[in-house]
């Protein structure tokens, strides 16, 4: 969602809270879209003041980015984002 959202939205992090006098059950869900269709911010969150902070890339590229990278936790989007964006 970050990305969609340009970083109007941020993404949260999973927190847990261990009741030992309950059971627990987790559902997780993926979602994985078409391999070649480009993700990137949505274009009416993009503007001259407000620059795209992550190039488009495909599916398959952010799938490879990740693989190359390893896992980052909530540091991998931040490393998604464009250096041009974040220069001041």
């Amino acid at each position: 969602m970050e990305v969609l959202s340009n970083a109007n939205y941020k993404s949260v992090e999973h927190r847990v809270i261990v009741n030992s006098a309950h059971e627990r059950v987790s559902l997780a869900f993926f979602y994985n879209p078409k391999s070649d269709i480009p993700i990137e911010p949505i274009k009416d969150l993009v503007a001259p003041d407000k620059p795209a902070l992550y190039p488009p890339m495909t599916f398959d590229e952010y799938r490879l980015f990740i693989r190359t990278r390893g896992p980052q936790g909530k540091s991998q989007v931040e490393s998604l984002k464009s250096p041009r964006c974040c220069s001041s």
